[in-house]
């Protein structure tokens, strides 16, 4: 059984994050969204660890707003980022005895929050964005925040959005416009990059299996589908902030509806964008929800999908069929002895492609063109 081996670092800034915390006793990560069409909440965690002096000599960084990551060690002897924010509270268990200056029984446990937090705290205060590209809206909102953010240059940098006021929370307004864009957002370090949907990874750290373990196959223990019942809907109703409602649907009432607000920058973007929608989620399905892995167990290299990892597609292999996915989000638990990691997915046919010289995602006649 494989040995799995944590590393928190931290710093007062995420410049100096290079402290190297001691005696890791268990970690909890959650990363990205469940569901595709869910809305993109702040990445959270927790680490425990044992603080045999710290009644003593107590650590001046475990405290609000330090600068925190979490590794886990690859089969390589490198480490890999999986989650990247601040401590939000730290908390001390003291137990007994106590002696010499030595608490053997007394551990601190600190939770965390990613740098989504910052800009979902942070009002808006009716700021009046004016008409950009993208990547020209995100420049004045980091000029107006005071926090990054940044979007890929091939994939939603250059997109037209219209002029809007921020009347609630700048991370209400991030949220939009990567809905707007029909893009994800991946919380990583120091800034947030929304990456296009049409922006298809390989998986490079290898796919899912449930019977094959080797370097290129993760072997899971548990496999979850779902009938996609939250992403299938015949009406779409996309009501762009500047524009008239744009309203597509299919079949006879009554209408399993999907409500969604965006900043379209003209009618004829909130229509094909209407239509793009219906297309994807009009038709009911039955695909994989996620994947559960013993990490202990996992022979050659570990599934270290982090937060840097959202929007990568995958294959999962179950009984003799190939299923390909996107990653959506994570979770990552337990101990050195004993971890597990579960990815969610959504599946092919729910995500717009068509990539050139992609034998999945490149099929002519058989692909559909994203919005």
């Amino acid at each position: 059984m494989a040995r799995i081996e944590y590393q928190v670092m931290y710093g007062a800034t995420y410049a100096t994050m290079t402290n190297v915390a001691t005696d890791v006793q268990s970690v909890s990560l959650n990363i990205g969204r469940r569901r595709q069409l869910d809305q993109y909440n702040a990445n959270t965690g927790s680490v425990t660890m044992r603080y045999p002096t710290g009644y003593v000599t107590p650590n001046a960084l475990w405290i609000t707003g330090t600068y925190v990551e979490v590794k886990v060690r690859l089969d390589t002897g490198l480490y890999t980022s999986l989650f990247t924010g601040r401590i939000t509270d730290a908390t001390v268990e003291y137990g007994i005895p106590y002696a010499g200056g030595v608490g053997n029984a007394d551990y601190v446990t600190i939770t965390m929050e990613s740098h989504f937090a910052e800009w979902g705290r942070l009002q808006g205060n009716n700021y009046a964005m004016p008409a950009d590209t993208y990547g020209g809206q995100l420049n004045r909102a980091s000029a107006q925040t005071g926090l990054t953010a940044g979007a890929n240059s091939q994939y939603g940098y250059f997109t037209a959005m219209p002029a809007t006021t921020i009347s609630s929370t700048w991370g209400d307004w991030l949220n939009k416009t990567v809905l707007t864009m029909n893009g994800r957002i991946r919380d990583i370090g120091n800034f947030i990059s929304p990456v296009n949907q049409y922006y298809k990874f390989a998986g490079n750290h290898g796919d899912f299996s449930d019977t094959t373990n080797n370097e290129f196959f993760h072997r899971y223990e548990k496999i979850e589908f779902s009938s996609y019942a939250d992403n299938y809907y015949t009406q779409v109703n996309v009501v762009p902030e500047s524009y008239a409602t744009q309203t597509v649907q299919t079949g006879a009432i009554p209408y399993r509806t999907y409500n969604v607000n965006t900043l379209n920058s003209s009618t004829a973007q909130a229509l094909d964008y209407a239509t793009y929608l219906l297309s994807t989620y009009q038709t009911p399905l039955i695909g994989i929800e996620s994947v559960t892995c013993n990490l202990n167990m996992q022979k050659d290299k570990l599934p270290a999908y982090g937060a840097d990892e959202v929007g990568k597609s995958v294959s999962v292999l179950f009984r003799g069929t190939t299923y390909n996915c996107i990653l959506e989000g994570m979770t990552w638990s337990g101990t050195p002895q004993q971890s597990s990691a579960t990815f969610y997915f959504s599946a092919a046919d729910l995500n717009n492609y068509l990539t050139l010289n992609n034998t999945v995602y490149g099929t002519l006649d058989n692909n559909k063109l994203g919005y």
